[in-house]
């Protein structure tokens, strides 16, 4: 009886002698942890970000003049006060800056360009229903630095949101987990750490299903055990969905000019009219002439030995002059070469070129536009 009395206390001391712990042991109380009415600000960390498009902003300092500079170009400066984004624009892409608060250097930056467009999409399938595979180019502007990531989606129909989404550093991916009755828009857009380029787009024509020809999606529930029936009769075969092949064609109003899609305009002009004001020039009106003889030619105008001209004129010995008679006036000159006079001033009007449309490019003979091959699928 009195070992079936013997105290939780006891226990314990007896384990303790025995090495052994009690089966129920458990914390009944212990110090409440302090309450925390402060706690110190972490310290804002220096920090110079190449986030904007031929510049920088640095972030994290105590206010001052901070500096970039780079051997051969241009220094740029700004005035920020503490704890507030410095920005500093007008930096040459391509090029690393020393950067410096208050002529003490804090560290270097590599500043980036806008990043080049992704061209030349091409989707395709593979040999699993629910995915493609994507490959693209990409145009390397100057100073647009590395590394550049692509972003590849899938989206439907006018939704933004995309379904499928891979974000990579080469110039091909996979996306997965497709539905194989959707049309898909596929984009893959370039980025850089300021700013991101213009997106190649390709949208599907028809779904995969019609173009596989499988037309069950993939099955994610588990496998049920199910017990061995009777062998049913055999089902009439089902059509077999004629075969098919996808080929890739420029949409409508486009021409194919190797792997591109080029769509031409002629240029169109407007008019650039040029004046110039009236120029003069001194002009003789002859009312007459006459005649001055003399034996040296000291009197001006045409002239004759007398014998040649008239040897019976009676004019004495030497020559004579036919000088005309009039006087001089301020006279307007000829329009310039290509110039028109229109009564108060000299005037042309040329034709000059348009700047080519939003989207094209001027090559030389005409305004042009590059897209990728959209997906087509034909009879095999």
């Amino acid at each position: 009886m009195k070992a079936a009395l013997m105290s939780g206390a006891a226990c314990v001391a007896i384990a303790a002698l025995f090495g052994t712990a009690p089966a129920f042991a458990a914390t009944v109380a212990q110090e409440p942890a302090p309450t925390v009415i402060a706690v110190a600000a972490p310290r804002a960390t220096l920090t110079i970000l190449a986030n904007r498009i031929n510049g920088i902003t640095v972030t994290g300092h105590n206010g001052g003049v901070i500096t970039a500079k780079a051997a051969g170009h241009v220094t740029q400066s700004t005035r920020a006060a503490a704890n507030t984004p410095a920005v500093i624009d007008r930096l040459d892409p391509g090029t690393r800056y020393q950067v410096l608060l208050n002529n003490k250097r804090i560290g270097f930056v590599d500043v980036v360009g806008q990043v080049g467009t992704t061209q030349e999409l091409t989707v395709e399938t593979t040999d699993q229903v629910n995915q493609v595979s994507l490959t693209w180019k990409h145009v390397v502007n100057k100073g647009e630095g590395v590394p550049v990531s692509f972003t590849a989606a899938a989206t439907i129909g006018s939704s933004r949101v995309p379904v499928a989404k891979i974000i990579t550093t080469d110039t091909h991916a996979v996306l997965t987990g497709l539905s194989n009755t959707e049309r898909y828009t596929f984009t893959v857009t370039a980025s850089n750490s300021a700013s991101t380029g213009r997106a190649s787009i390709a949208s599907m024509q028809q779904t995969l299903a019609q173009i596989s020809g499988s037309f069950a999606e993939p099955s994610t529930a588990p496998i049920a055990t199910a017990q061995i029936a009777a062998p049913a009769a055999v089902p009439t075969p089902a059509p077999v969905p004629p075969a098919t092949k996808t080929i890739y064609v420029c949409p409508d109003g486009y021409t194919e000019t190797g792997s591109l899609c080029q769509k031409l305009l002629a240029y169109t002009f407007h008019d650039v009219t040029t004046t110039s004001p009236y120029t003069f020039h001194q002009q003789f009106v002859q009312t007459g002439t006459h005649i001055t003889f003399s034996t040296d030619g000291s009197n001006g105008g045409t002239y004759y030995p007398k014998d040649s001209w008239n040897s019976t004129d009676g004019s004495p010995e030497g020559f004579y002059a036919v000088i005309p008679d009039g006087y001089y006036i301020t006279a307007k000159d000829a329009p310039p070469a290509g110039f028109t006079d229109d009564g108060t001033k000299y005037t042309k009007t040329d034709k000059v070129k348009d700047n080519a449309p939003a989207g094209y490019s001027d090559n030389g003979t005409s305004w042009v536009t590059s897209t990728a091959k959209i997906a087509k699928v034909i009879p095999a």
